[in-house]
């Protein structure tokens, strides 16, 4: 790890019991070191789209949508959102596919801006259920709260 980089730390929402089992198929907490100069766009991309090492977000049936929130700091005690946190995308995820995740931010917003002095960021992907992810866009967009 070298001075400019990021310690990106990744949760999201437990969804069924099977959240709980261990790596490698049901990963939750985990962190990755990230480059300084990654932008956002390039980071969802990468952890919710097309990247070989994709995040994992629970398999459930129907479609779900997911709101992406990132903040500096590590994430707190038990999950949750990290205080200061933003909204930075809407993933609208559908049985046996990744997702298409729809920014909230500039895409070009540095992952750096989202750090800490001492180079941590937090990612939290809050479950939303079967909400409209174009709704859930508009509204969050609009900066009303999940």
């Amino acid at each position: 790890m070298t001075a400019n980089d990021i310690r990106l730390h990744i949760d999201r929402d437990r969804v069924h019991a099977g959240d709980e089992e261990y790596p490698p198929f049901h990963m939750i907490r985990e962190t990755r070191v990230m480059r300084g100069d990654v932008t956002v766009g390039e980071v969802v991309d990468a952890i919710v789209t097309r990247g070989p090492d994709r995040y994992s977000l629970a398999s459930v049936a129907g479609r779900v949508t997911w709101a992406l929130y990132g903040g500096s700091g590590v994430e707190k005690p038990y999950g949750g959102m990290p205080d200061n946190a933003v909204a930075l995308a809407v993933i609208d995820r559908r049985p046996r596919q990744y997702g298409e995740a729809r920014l909230l931010v500039a895409p070009d917003l540095s992952l750096a801006d989202l750090a800490d002095t001492d180079g941590n960021a937090a990612f939290y992907f809050h479950y939303l259920c079967d909400a409209d992810p174009q709704e859930t866009w508009q509204r969050l967009h609009a900066g009303a709260d999940s």
